[in-house]
């Protein structure tokens, strides 16, 4: 890679041209060739094909041009790949593991679940692309790593040696060492992340290569060990159990330690995992995260379901089955609450002694990711109930405004939505007045820049009218949505013309649930 790329942080930041001669004139945010961090063929045909077909469509009364609408796409979609594949190893190679060393964006680390999503939209095209497949493989391998080194941590720092880590000898347990953790907050969604992408690319491509290597077996071995661990009560037998993790710092930001001396707050037996940190990175209320069991309770399903279908490891199909049966009870039992407004929904966080926290974040697992996850139905009830609930000021962190709406939280300060909670209401929605409306309001949060930021201000009462101009994952949801609409329902988007010509069959739903690829830059 060329020595004079840019610094992509500051980049981002900055407006580049040619303009995308919409209204909004949004900004050309792609790296040059050279700099792209990984290159895919197929990837580069969606975009131009689809980016060619979208059409003016009118959103909230405001005509929003093919021109911005494209453009927007165009930027989004490959983000990743262009800007966050900061280190590979053993792509192009039979006698090692790949692995692949993907950050967040504006921060050099590896999150489980960033990086997990941050490829999930990329899924669909693995078969006709042997980089992306070798690329999901380093992600599942290096994420696997990380887990032995430390089940409870989220985040993790580049590994100084990569090469040397890919010999399969080098994959082995060591759980005492720490070092490499980049952050050790508890976050049940974390391992749901790793085993979701770990059979999302095993259903797509039937390669279960991984499920033979040692690494991945101790990874999903200490997980379940983990999970049981994370089921136990504050007391048994009115007497007070040693906590098996703890987190506590002195911070002048609550959500960044937690209760009573790091334990969290006190919880009774329900058969859910007790979470002390959110997707978000904030600290729980209540440790009964619904939202993170949820997740848990669908990918160990999945886990076992794939292990038996690979005709392996039994016991651990039967022990991971066991579990989601177990969440899944405890929250249909623990986790709905009446509400005086929307009846029976789901709380966002419990903790059995019958205390709930009504409320969602903008941050996926989340309770308006429900019927995303596979948990519910689209159509269930109680969920259509929740998503009302955190839709409306009944959530407190829901905040609406001038410039737009949108669920956020307290990781950033009030009044700033979040886009990918309005990505997520696109993903959940089966009506078209209600997508085109977000769609309308996340193409205005870019502030011409071009790219989906983490949060936007509704007010813009202040000098921040966003928070992070460089956030891989959702970019990348965008660009699942956009795909998503173009298989459901391209009317939306596309010319009546091209609806018939358009070749949706060559792009697959994406749920949340090719020429060659090229390398670039492999020591980051």
């Amino acid at each position: 890679m060329s020595e004079v790329c840019p610094d992509y942080r500051e980049y981002s930041k900055l407006f580049h041209g040619p303009a995308s001669g919409g209204p909004l004139g949004l900004a050309f945010q792609r790296p040059i060739e050279a700099c792209r961090r990984f290159t895919s063929d197929i990837i580069n045909t969606v975009i131009e094909s689809v980016a060619s077909k979208v059409i003016s469509i009118e959103l909230h009364r405001i005509d929003i041009t093919d021109l911005d609408l494209a453009r927007l796409f165009v930027n989004a979609f490959p983000n990743t790949l262009d800007t966050t594949i900061w280190q590979t190893a053993c792509m192009n190679q039979t006698n090692c593991l790949p692995l692949s060393f993907i950050i967040t964006g504006d921060i050099n680390a590896m999150w489980l679940r960033d990086s997990a999503n941050q490829l999930l939209p990329y899924l669909d095209y693995v078969k006709k692309d042997v980089g992306l497949q070798k690329l999901f493989l380093g992600a599942i391998y290096m994420q696997a790593h990380f887990i032995q080194l430390d089940p409870y941590a989220n985040a993790f720092d580049q590994p100084s040696n990569l090469d040397l880590l890919s010999r399969p000898q080098m994959m082995k347990r060591d759980v005492e060492r720490k070092q490499g953790v980049f952050e050790r907050k508890w976050e049940i969604d974390s391992l749901g992340s790793f085993l979701g992408l770990s059979y999302r690319y095993w259903n797509t491509t039937q390669d279960a290569s991984f499920t033979n290597s040692t690494s991945w077996i101790n990874a999903v071995e200490l997980i379940i060990q983990t999970l049981v661990d994370e089921q136990t009560p504050t007391y048994i037998s009115n007497r007070l159990q040693t906590p098996h993790y703890t987190f506590q710092q002195q911070t002048n930001r609550p959500t960044e330690t937690q209760f009573i001396n790091g334990r969290g707050m006190p919880v009774k037996y329900t058969g859910m995992v007790k979470s002390l940190f959110r997707p978000s990175d904030d600290a729980t209320v209540y440790p009964f995260f619904v939202p993170g069991n949820a997740m848990l309770s669908v990918e160990l399903a999945n886990l076992s379901n794939m292990l038996h279908k690979t005709k392996q490891h039994d016991k651990l199909a039967l022990q991971a089955n066991q579990l989601s049966r177990q969440i899944k009870k405890a929250i249909y039992k623990h986790a709905i609450v009446h509400h005086p407004e929307y009846g029976r929904v789901f709380a966002y966080e419990v903790d059995g002694y019958g205390s709930s926290l009504i409320m969602d974040d903008a941050n996926v697992p989340s309770l308006l990711s429900l019927s995303l996850l596979g948990f519910v139905e689209h159509d269930n009830p109680i969920y259509q109930n929740t998503r009302r609930l955190v839709l409306s000021d009944s959530n407190p962190y829901y905040f609406s405004g001038p410039r737009g709406s949108g669920i956020g939280g307290p990781h950033v300060d009030l009044n700033y939505a979040w886009p990918m909670s309005q990505i997520v209401r696109i993903l959940s929605s089966s009506n078209d007045t209600e997508i085109s409306e977000a769609l309308s309001i996340i193409l205005h949060s870019t502030d011409g820049t071009g790219l989906v930021h983490e949060s936007f201000n509704v007010n813009r009462d202040n000098d921040t009218p966003y928070t992070r101009s460089w956030f891989s994952w959702a970019n990348g949801l965008f660009g699942q949505a956009i795909l998503k609409i173009a298989k459901e329902r391209p009317h939306l988007i596309f010319r009546k013309s091209q609806l018939s010509t358009f070749p949706t069959s060559s792009f697959p739903l994406i749920t949340i649930r090719g020429g060659p690829a090229k390398i670039m830059n492999r020591q980051g």
